[in-house]
């Protein structure tokens, strides 16, 4: 009886995991509202603002789809693409901002760049020295 307890439990706990690890990929047009909201949120955007980051993230997030789905065999060469419309989309983002909010702009990316990196593992090459 135990072991039937137990074999039920293990296996429960196990179609939890399964299923916690299923993410939905996102629509170019809901990452670029999430990224517009927490932006409204944490830099006070007016209306317009938040019309125009908006469109400028979706226009990044429309053309990040498009060069994962067309990436040819040059890795190094996608990688290149992918930070050129990142960066494109953050010059055309601070333009839309104040002087204040710019500053906040940069203390929002440098927390969630230090997240991200947070959350890889630590290479050795870059420990050792």
């Amino acid at each position: 009886m135990k072991r039937l307890i137990l074999a039920a439990a293990f296996m429960f706990g196990v179609s939890c995991i399964a299923n916690a690890q299923v993410v939905e990929k996102k629509s170019p047009e809901q990452r670029a509202a999430h990224i517009t909201k927490a932006l409204t949120k944490k830099l006070s955007l007016s209306q317009e603002q938040a019309k125009q980051v908006n469109t400028i993230l979706l226009t990044q997030a429309t053309r990040m789809d498009s060069l994962k789905t067309h990436q040819g065999t040059d890795k190094k060469g996608n990688q290149l693409a992918a930070k050129t419309i990142h960066l494109d989309a953050k010059k055309q983002v601070v333009a839309v901002l104040t002087a204040e909010q710019k500053e906040k702009f940069g203390a929002w990316e440098k927390m969630r760049k230090e997240k991200h990196h947070g959350k890889r593992p630590v290479n050795k090459a870059d420990t050792e020295g």
